[in-house]
C-alpha cells in the first residue's frame, strides 16, 4: 500500500490526506494477487516474463494494459484518482480495456486474461509522489484546485521501464514517495527481495531437498585472522561420499579391528581344545656327574667319578576325563560363534555411527548455508531501516532492531561454523583418521534416501529382524556355552582313566663311546685246602709271633686293560593307570556346577532380554522413520508459508505500512522453518538406517547400492 505525502509547509490537509489513503486502499484491493512469488506452486518463469507491461501511465511507474503505441487510455469511471506533484495530472488507476488473452501489468504482476491465471508474481513498488514541500513557490494545500484527468501519453518506447518494478527511467530518478525512499532506492530493494526470493525458491523450496552448496568466503565470519573460515585449524579439507565413508570404515574402523581380534583370539582358544582330543607326548632328558663312594650291598666298598644322563620317550592318553574335553570344546566351539556374531553386531553399530555421522556433518552444511542466508537478509533489512531512517520515514528503535537480529544470526553462523567443523572431527575420529583432515560432503543437495521398502508392514519387519540380528544369534551361543560349562565344572567328580608307555635309557653319555681301562691285579683264591700257620712280625726292633691263624691259599691274577662302553643302557615301560580323586571332598567342585548353572540361567535371560529389545527396536524405528518422513512433508509447508510471510513483511515494510518486528519475527519464522526441513530430511535418512540395522540387514550394499531392503 502506497500513501501519498500530500502536505504544506505548516500542516497535513486531512481531505487529501484522507484521499492518499483511499488511493492505497484502492491499490491493495486491485492487486489480488501481490502475495504470489516465486515461491508459489505453478510459477513458471516464462509466463513471469510475459507479464510485464509495456507502456507506464505518467507520473506512477505503474505499468499498464499491452496497448498500442498510440492509443489513448481513459480512466476507469469507477477507478481512484490521486494528484501528483504538479498539481494538474491526476492518474488513473482502474482498469482499462484489454483484448481477449493478452497480457496484463499491474505493479509488475502479470495475468493472462485468458486464463485468469497469473504470469509473474514479481515484487513491485508503487508509483513515487514526490515531495511536495520541497516545491518552490507552494502553496497551502486548500488552495489547490484538482486538476483535469489526464490520458496515457506513452509514446510506445518502452526499452527504459524495468521489468521487475514497472518503473521507468525518469521515474526512478524522482524524489521520495510515501516511504521516505527515492524510486532508485526502492528499486534497490525490490531488486535484492525479488533475487533472495528466487534463489531461496531454487535452494530452498524444491520439495523433500535442498540444495548444498558451500558459502562463500565472503560469507562467512573468521575465528580469528590464523583461521580460515570452514577449514579452522584443519591442515587441508577432504570431500568425501557416503560410499567411501562406508568402505573406510570397515577397512580401519578401530571398534571393527579389535573385534576381529576377539573372534582370532576365540578360534585358537577352540583349537586349544581341540588340540586335547590328542595323546600327550612325554620327552625328558637328564644329564648329571656323580663323584664318590658307596658300598655294594653294604660290604663291598666302590669309589666312582662319572657322569651319568638318563633320558625317557613315552606317551600318554586320557581316555577318559569326566567329559570335561568333550564339552570344554563345545563350550568353547559356541564361544566362537558368539564371537563372530559379536563382529556382525559391531559392524552393524559402526555402520550405523558413521552414517549417523555423515549425515550430521551434511545437516551441519545445509545449517551453514541456512545462517549464512539468514545474515544475508539480516543485513538487506538493516540497510533497508538505516534508508528509511534516513528518508525521516523510519526510526533510530527499527534500526536498531535490525541491527540486533543481525548480530544474533551472525553468533548462530559463528556456532555453526565450529558445529561444522566438530562434526568433521567426529566423523574423523569414527573413521580413524587423521584429525586434522577438515571433511566436507560431497552431496549436491539434502535429499530424502529411502532404504527400507515402505511396502514391508511391521511384522514382516519383525521376522527378518529375528532372523538376522546378530544379537540374537550371539546371545543364544553364550547360552549354549554357559550349558556345557556346567558339564566341564562336574568333569571332576569322575574318574579318570588314561594309557602310558615309554622307553628309557641311562649311562655316561648318550653316544656310543668307549673307555679303555688301566691294567690291574687282583688276588683269587686257589683250590687247595686251607692250613694254620704263625706269622713272625716286626715290631720295634723286636720279632713278634702271632698266634696260630687259618691261611687260605690264593693266587695273583693280572687284568690288562679292555674297552668300556659308556653309552646308554635301553629299557621300555608301558601300562594302565586309573584316578578317581575327590578334593576337598568334593565341595569346591559341588560349589562350581552350581555357580556354572547360575550363568547359565543368566544367559537365558539375557536372550529373552534381547528378543524384547529387538522387538521394541524395531517397532520404534518403523513409527520414528513413519513420523520423520511425514514432518518432512509438514516441514516443506511451513517453508513454503514462512518464505511468504517473509516476502510480504518486507514488502509490507518497504512500503511504509509494515513494521520492522514484523520482518524480524518472519525472518526468524523462516530460518526455523529452513533448519526443521533439513532437520526433517537428515533425520529420516538416519532413521532409515536405523531401521535397517535393528532388523539386521545393514551392510555396504544395502546403505549404497540404492536397492530397497525386502
Amino acid at each position: 500500500m502506497m500513501v501519498s505525502q500530500i502536505v504544506s509547509r505548516k500542516m497535513r490537509t486531512p481531505l487529501l490526506l484522507a484521499m492518499s489513503l483511499a488511493y492505497g486502499l484502492s491499490l491493495s484491493t486491485s492487486y489480488p494477487l501481490l502475495a504470489q512469488d516465486a515461491y508459489t506452486p505453478g510459477h513458471t518463469e516464462t509466463g513471469a516474463r510475459a507479464g510485464a507491461g509495456t507502456g507506464t501511465n505518467q507520473g506512477t511507474g505503474a505499468l499498464t494494459r499491452n496497448q498500442p503505441a498510440s492509443s489513448a487510455t481513459p480512466a476507469s469511471p469507477g477507478a481512484a484518482t490521486v494528484y501528483g506533484s504538479s498539481g494538474n495530472a491526476p492518474v488513473s488507476t482502474g482498469p482499462a480495456n484489454v483484448a481477449p488473452g493478452a497480457s496484463t501489468g499491474t505493479g509488475g504482476l502479470g495475468i493472462n486474461t485468458a486464463t485468469d491465471l497469473p504470469l509473474r508474481p514479481a515484487i513491485s513498488p508503487s508509483s513515487p509522489t514526490p515531495d511536495l514541500r520541497e516545491t518552490p513557490g507552494f502553496t497551502d494545500n486548500s488552495a489547490v484546485r484538482p486538476p483535469d484527468p489526464v490520458v496515457n501519453t506513452s509514446s510506445g518506447s518502452t526499452a527504459n521501464t524495468n521489468a521487475s518494478t514497472g518503473l521507468s527511467a525518469d521515474a526512478r530518478a524522482k524524489p521520495l514517495d510515501a516511504s521516505g525512499l527515492t524510486a532508485r532506492e526502492r528499486q534497490g530493494d525490490y531488486d535484492v527481495v525479488n533475487t533472495q526470493a528466487e534463489e531461496f525458491r531454487k535452494r530452498f523450496l524444491q520439495g523433500e531437498a535442498i540444495e548444498l552448496r558451500l558459502p562463500m568466503g565472503d560469507q562467512l565470519m573468521s575465528l580469528g585472522a590464523k583461521l580460515p573460515p570452514i577449514r579452522l585449524e584443519a591442515t587441508y579439507t577432504q570431500p568425501i561420499s557416503l560410499r567411501e565413508v562406508v568402505q573406510y570404515t570397515l577397512d580401519n574402523n578401530l571398534d571393527i579391528r579389535i573385534q576381529r581380534e576377539v573372534v582370532t583370539q576365540n578360534k585358537w582358544i577352540l583349537g586349544n581344545s581341540l588340540g586335547r582330543f590328542l595323546p600327550d607326548a612325554l620327552l625328558s632328558y637328564n644329564s648329571q656327574y656323580q663323584a664318590g663312594s658307596s658300598l655294594i650291598g653294604g660290604i663291598i666298598p666302590v669309589s666312582f667319578g662319572n657322569p651319568f644322563v638318563t633320558t625317557t620317550a613315552g606317551f600318554r592318553y586320557y581316555g577318559f576325563r569326566g567329559g570335561s574335553v568333550l564339552f570344554s570344546s563345545l563350550s568353547n566351539l559356541h564361544n566362537f560363534r558368539a564371537a563372530k556374531q559379536g563382529l556382525k553386531a559391531s559392524i552393524n553399530d559402526t555402520l550405523l555411527n558413521v552414517t549417523r555421522l555423515y549425515y550430521n556433518l551434511v545437516q551441519n552444511q545445509a545449517l551453514l548455508q541456512i545462517q549464512t542466508r539468514a545474515v544475508d537478509v539480516s543485513k538487506a533489512q538493516v540497510l533497508l531501516n538505516q534508508q528509511l531512517e534516513r528518508a525521516g520515514t523510519g526510526t533510530r528503535f527499527q534500526v536498531l532492531q535490525s541491527e540486533t537480529q543481525l548480530a544474533r544470526d551472525e553468533q548462530s553462523l559463528l556456532t555453526q561454523e565450529v558445529d561444522l567443523r566438530r562434526s568433521a572431527i567426529d566423523l574423523a575420529t569414527a573413521l580413524n583418521l587423521n584429525n586434522a583432515v577438515n571433511l566436507l560432503s560431497v552431496e549436491s543437495e539434502v535429499r530424502k534416501v529411502r532404504l527400507v521398502d515402505p511396502n514391508l508392514d511391521i511384522n514382516h519387519l519383525i521376522n527378518i529382524a529375528i532372523l538376522n540380528r546378530p544379537e540374537l544369534k550371539q546371545f543364544e551361543q553364550l547360552r549354549l556355552a554357559a550349558k556345557r560349562n556346567i558339564q566341564v565344572q562336574a568333569a571332576p567328580l569322575y574318574p579318570q582313566f588314561q594309557f602310558f608307555g615309554g622307553y628309557n635309557g641311562n649311562g655316561q653319555t648318550l653316544g656310543n663311546t668307549t673307555l679303555n681301562t688301566i691294567p690291574s691285579v687282583s688276588l683269587v683264591p686257589l683250590v687247595a685246602p686251607a692250613f694254620t700257620a704263625q706269622t713272625i712280625t716286626v715290631q720295634n726292633a723286636r720279632a713278634v709271633i702271632s698266634a696260630p691263624q687259618s691261611v687260605v691259599p690264593v693266587g695273583a691274577v693280572y687284568n690288562p686293560s679292555v674297552q668300556a662302553d659308556r653309552g646308554l643302557r635301553k629299557s621300555y615301560q608301558i601300562g594302565v593307570r586309573v584316578d578317581w580323586n575327590f578334593l576337598g571332598m568334593g565341595v569346591p567342585d559341588l560349589s562350581n556346577i552350581q555357580a556354572a548353572r547360575a550363568v547359565a540361567r543368566q544367559n537365558t535371560l539375557r536372550v529373552n532380554q534381547t528378543v524384547i529389545n529387538t522387538l521394541q527396536q524395531v517397532r520404534t524405528s518403523y513409527l520414528t522413520s513413519l513420523t520423520a518422513e511425514r514432518q518432512i512433508e509438514v516441514a516443506t509447508k511451513e517453508v513454503l508459508s514462512s518464505a511468504e510471510e517473509l516476502r510480504l513483511s518486507r514488502v509490507r515494510l518497504a512500503n511504509g505500512v509494515g513494521t520492522n518486528i514484523d520482518v524480524i519475527n518472519a525472518q526468524r519464522d523462516f530460518t526455523q522453518a529452513l533448519v526443521r526441513k533439513a532437520q526433517a530430511i537428515i533425520n529420516f535418512n538416519i532413521q532409515q538406517a536405523q531401521l535397517l540395522r535393528d532388523i539386521g540387514v545393514i551392510s555396504y550394499d544395502s546403505i549404497t547400492s540404492g536397492r530397497l531392503a525386502r
